[in-house]
């Protein structure tokens, strides 16, 4: 049986590092995009939503203030379930004009 030694220029250790690399990068994404789901639903909070939408908490504020925008109120954590973030989506939502 014969003895070999692997360096750092063996394809198969590339190989095998690079892969290590990507699963890594994967999992990071993952980590990243993760949304627990509780009782059967989604929720996302202040921040992510503002991030999402690219508009202010402020705006969120006033849409929550005008009864606009449903949301829950947990020890002082603004959250929004998807599903109303969608319907609130699609009121909003104007078409085209067709010419």
């Amino acid at each position: 049986m014969s003895e070999r030694i692997y360096t750092a220029k063996d394809e198969a250790v590339k190989l095998f590092f690079s892969q290590c690399k990507l699963s890594i990068e994967m999992s990071e994404q993952l980590i990243k995009e993760y949304k627990p789901m509780l009782m059967n639903r989604r929720f996302v909070t202040d921040a992510q939503l503002s991030e999402n939408l690219n508009i202010s908490r402020r705006t969120l504020q006033d849409y929550r203030d005008k009864g606009r925008l449903p949301f829950y109120r947990l020890d002082g954590k603004i959250l929004y379930e998807e599903s109303d973030i969608e319907g609130f989506l699609s009121d909003a939502y104007r078409p085209k004009f067709e010419d």
